[in-house]
């Protein structure tokens, strides 16, 4: 079970990690210093969204193929991918690219988290 908290923790820098790579893609398309903190900043407000899909919807889904012997990669990025865009959806925004940065951001989250269970 630490392996396992200790890989939720490395999911939490999926919203750092996001912020910087689409502040820096709009930086160097625009040249605009403001936008690169103000789309990092934008990333990490929005982290809450991140935690409340790793222990709402990938921690159970993967306990619950783990228990069964049946744990599929896919099965957990997509959950990420449809519970980021749910949470995104009741919480912050309708619409716009934070939703799809949302979503992007929690099934990067899983993936960190499946990569650091597998290095451990």
């Amino acid at each position: 079970m630490k392996k396992v908290a200790t890989a939720i923790g490395v999911s939490m820098l999926s919203p750092l990690i996001i912020g910087c790579v689409l502040g820096a893609y709009f930086y160097i398309s625009t040249g605009q210093g403001q936008l690169f903190f103000q789309l990092l900043t934008t990333a990490i407000s929005n982290a809450h969204i991140v935690g409340m899909v790793m222990a709402l919807c990938v921690l159970p889904v993967y306990l619950f193929l783990y228990k069964r012997g049946k744990l599929s990669y896919s099965a957990l990025t997509t959950t990420a991918l449809l519970g980021g865009t749910a949470f995104t959806y009741l919480l912050a925004v309708s619409t716009g690219p934070i939703l799809i940065a949302n979503a992007v951001m929690s099934a990067f989250a899983s993936a960190l988290f499946l990569y650091s269970l597998r290095r451990q």
